[in-house]
């Protein structure tokens, strides 16, 4: 496989280089908060299940629909909003569409990719205003344009001083109200350099083949996803819905979220074969790097940093309220002291908890740690840790973590030593490697991880 440069996406992952796939989805427009929120938290399960890494993708205006009668979205400032809270409940980098130079910046200042439609593709002052915006830029090839045609995009991107290009295929015009798919032009394109995405549900519309909208046959999508990872690209990008025939764009070509985990399950075993990834879930290569083998005693690693989540580790997770609406929560006073033995061992200690509230700051306070991130959820934690060890001047490979719910889970597969309670959930038992405290959590089982380092890794 011809190889790209890797774009890395906010110090999470990296997209392209010989990596399992990344998913770019979401409905195609944002129609409402409840419904972006249902699709991109379901996605992020599904997702967080299989070991795929995930960029949340809707769009706040669909400036390019048929008619002019036709539904556009609820607009850049309303759909900004939504996709910056998208970002902050669920920890996702969030891409979408600009139409005009102009929205180049103030959705940069929002969103982390940037994403050139296909009928803009040639537009070079769009191009370079996204491109200055420093972001990653996901642009599409145009439905008229040979795939060596995207040289010239490449070209004026990195003219313009931005390096972090994706390109991606989306079909080509095949007579009227159709496309196809040239699946050699996906080896062509990725001569260039950079990652390959493949649009698998645009690839099937049929472009004003209702007459005053768009058609599509959404049956072929698993069927021209599965082709383009077998002949190898880095991103898959699809518009699911929970009811596509109700969108209010692109509904024939949308797939139903409630298909999206059988058919990305089959998305993998293609993209095992072809990337010569073996194992099954994460496989990601970013994850990859970052499992620590079980090996012999003399040759483990010393752990230099302990890091350990508040919900259902230090505590039992129950949530206790008093009579006036105060919140309380129990902790294990022998975690506290174990901590504490760790620190005078040298070891550094902190807590990142998706929680953010005062009793995460009172315990920190109380225990005198040496971190205490508050508010990240999901990958949110993976980055808060490698600013920790950036400060601390270590690798994840010397950091040990405990956790207990799917919000822990990228940072568990990326730390050299990963634990959990006896009461975690199965997704965290599965992580590969993963050590299995006999004490639930709230009930010690922080004081029985800080026993096990103190023996093996000290």
């Amino acid at each position: 496989m011809i190889e790209t440069k890797k774009i890395n996406v906010l110090h999470q992952f990296d997209i392209g280089d010989g990596g399992r796939f990344v998913l770019i989805a979401g409905p195609c427009a944002i129609e409402s908060e409840a419904m972006t929120m249902e699709v991109a938290g379901t996605l992020k399960e599904i997702c967080l299940e299989l070991g795929i890494h995930l960029i949340f993708k809707s769009s706040f205006d669909k400036a390019n629909r048929t008619s002019l009668k036709s539904a556009r979205g609820v607009g850049m400032e309303r759909g900004l909003e939504i996709l910056q809270k998208v970002k902050n409940e669920f920890q996702l980098p969030v891409l979408t569409d600009v139409h005009e130079t102009w929205q180049c910046q103030p959705v940069a200042d929002v969103v982390d990719v940037l994403q050139i439609p296909a009928f803009l593709s040639r537009q070079t002052d769009l191009l370079i205003a996204a491109a200055k915006t420093g972001k990653i830029v996901n642009i599409k090839k145009g439905q008229f344009m040979a795939p060596w045609d995207m040289k010239n995009v490449v070209d004026k991107m990195l003219e313009a001083g931005n390096d972090n290009i994706l390109r991606c295929e989306r079909g080509s015009s095949f007579g009227y109200n159709n496309l196809v798919v040239d699946m050699t032009g996906l080896v062509e394109m990725r001569k260039y350099g950079f990652p390959i995405v493949f649009d698998a549900t645009h690839s099937v519309q049929k472009p004003g083949g209702q007459g005053n909208s768009t058609g599509g046959n959404r049956e072929m999508v698993p069927y021209l996803m599965r082709a383009a990872l077998a002949v190898g690209v880095d991103a898959v990008f699809a518009e699911v819905h929970p009811q596509p025939d109700y969108a209010i764009s692109d509904g024939p070509n949308q797939l139903y979220l409630s298909d999206v985990r059988n058919i990305l399950q089959q998305a993998i075993l293609i993209d095992n074969v072809t990337k010569n990834l073996s194992e099954k879930g994460m496989m990601d290569e970013s994850v990859e790097k970052n499992k620590k083998a079980q090996l012999p005693q003399n040759k483990k690693q010393k752990i230099k940093l302990l890091l350990s989540d508040i919900d259902g580790v230090m505590t039992d997770g129950g949530m206790y309220y008093s009579e006036f609406g105060d919140e309380m929560k129990k902790f294990h006073t022998r975690d506290g002291m174990g901590l504490k033995i760790l620190q005078s061992k040298g070891i550094k200690v902190g807590i990142i908890t998706s929680e953010d509230n005062k009793i995460a700051e009172m315990r920190y306070n109380k225990l005198q740690l040496d971190y205490l991130y508050k508010g990240r959820k999901n990958g949110g934690k993976l980055a808060a840790a490698l600013e920790i060890c950036e400060k601390e001047g270590i690798s994840l490979q010397e950091t040990a973590y405990i956790g207990d719910d799917v919000n822990c889970y990228e940072l568990l597969c990326s730390v050299g030593l990963a634990a959990c309670p006896a009461d975690a959930m199965e997704l965290i038992k599965s992580v590969p490697g993963i050590v299995q405290m006999k004490a639930k959590g709230g009930e010690g089982c922080v004081r029985e991880f800080v026993e096990y380092i103190l023996k093996n890794y000290c």
